[in-house]
């Protein structure tokens, strides 16, 4: 069966027709701002031609020909992330409160995640990949952005020794699909595609989900989503846990002239790039019920690590850092807000990655330099900053300044540390990001 024939499952011969047409055209471009580096005003005036989203936050639309955000120094720095509209959605529509510990089940490349931790404070969030190079590109982003409460952890729940029941307050699964959606960005989804490869993944994502809700609280909510329009990987995969679990009910998504009903499920929509700006996407909310009326609450005592040597204590009441507790791994020292218990759990990263311990000294890191505001920064010019992006060293007096480690930033953007030696600047930004 081809592409357009299975789509009569659920869409009429119009319907389909328009969707076949949509896929041909040109892909949209948007992106989220992180406000803590810039608002939304200065970024309106610096880019007057971006389009705002009607709803959702900090969130907007942009034609590559008039700016290419991917290649500017702002998107290494972490001032904006690139996410599609569509996925950007199916992160919005979770219910979150603060202090909530959240799990995205399939994070990378981390748009949701960087999605909801920009759009609301201090949750906490476990974002798992099972690929451990992808994982590693979503700390990465994390990074760039200064995000703190996220630990990134490689772990295939399938077939997992560890059981974690009633745990999380929510959970986004965005699940590995056939990726239809995905045609316009890449034209190989499209070759590549075919019936039964959705049949086979249909029943990976019923496993995945009903996995999620084992570990969802009750009272808690998740929220089911692909880039397919395969009926079989939506709608079909809700109504078969719908039939086998007494446990969840499907929560009516809000009303829009932009988002297409389900047909079997109308709480579900089906993000078509024909009606709403995006690429697609499928997205069902589901809670979980509270039969018992109880939840199983699992309370973690954190506790700060007192025998840290009195040069990294000095650091972090230099710094102001306010965590929870810290921790030093492979000689890296972290600050950890929030713990995430599991031995048997593969962990890349925890919280903020402050500093490299090197003997008797601290090397700041990127990431502190991205979670810090640049009120005590060194400023920069343009020429210099220029110089810092390519990587090199350049000379700077800046009067009754000490030798040491120092951000340096740009338009009270900071772009990382420098080692200043009597009158010298020596870069310290990432080998990965410096522009030829």
């Amino acid at each position: 069966m081809d592409f357009k024939t299975h789509l009569k499952r659920y869409l009429s011969d119009e319907e389909i027709n328009r969707l076949m047409d949509s896929i041909k055209e040109e892909r949209t471009s948007s992106l989220i701002l992180n406000t803590s580096k810039i608002s939304n005003e200065e970024f309106i005036t610096t880019f007057p031609k971006v389009i705002k989203h009607p709803f959702l936050p900090n969130f907007y639309y942009y034609d590559k020909n008039d700016y290419d955000f991917g290649k500017s120094y702002l998107f290494d720095n972490g001032v904006y992330y690139i996410i599609d509209a569509s996925s950007a959605l199916s992160s919005f529509f979770l219910d979150v409160k603060e202090n909530d510990l959240i799990l995205d089940l399939c994070s990378a490349p981390g748009g949701k995640t960087i999605f909801k931790s920009l759009t609301n404070n201090n949750l906490k969030i476990v974002a798992n990949d099972i690929n451990y190079k992808r994982a590693l590109t979503l700390s990465s982003n994390i990074e760039k952005l200064g995000i703190k409460d996220v630990t990134i952890i490689t772990h295939d729940f399938l077939n997992s020794k560890e059981k974690i029941e009633n745990y999380f307050d929510a959970i986004i699964l965005d699940a590995p699909c056939s990726g239809s959606a995905m045609f316009r960005k890449n034209r190989e989804f499209e070759e590549l595609w075919s019936y039964n490869n959705v049949l086979k993944l249909a029943s990976i994502q019923e496993k995945l989900l009903n996995k999620a809700l084992d570990m969802l609280k009750p009272n808690g909510n998740l929220i089911y989503s692909t880039c397919s329009f395969s009926y079989e990987e939506n709608e079909g995969v809700i109504d078969n846990i719908l039939k086998t679990r007494d446990d969840i009910e499907l929560i009516y998504l809000p009303k829009n002239d932009s988002f297409f009903r389900g047909k079997m499920h109308k709480e579900t929509i089906y993000l078509f790039p024909f009606k709403y700006k995006g690429e697609g996407q499928f997205i069902a909310k589901i809670k979980k019920v509270d039969k018992n009326n109880e939840l199983i609450i699992k309370n973690i005592k954190e506790k700060r690590n007192e025998k840290l040597d009195k040069y990294i204590l000095d650091f972090i009441k230099e710094n102001n850092l306010d965590f929870k507790y810290y921790k030093v791994e492979r000689n890296i020292l972290y600050g950890v807000n929030f713990s995430f218990p599991f031995p048997t759990i593969s962990k890349i990263r925890e919280g903020i990655n402050i500093a490299e311990i090197n003997k008797n000294y601290l090397i700041p890191s990127f990431n502190l330099a991205h979670y810090l505001n640049s009120e005590n920064s060194i400023k920069l010019n343009d020429i210099e900053k220029d110089l810092y992006l390519k990587g090199e060293t350049f000379n700077k007096h800046v009067d009754n300044l000490k030798n040491g480690y120092y951000i340096v930033s740009f338009n009270n953007i900071n772009l990382g540390y420098i080692k200043y030696v009597n009158g010298v600047m020596k870069n310290l930004y990432p080998k990965g990001l410096r522009k030829r």
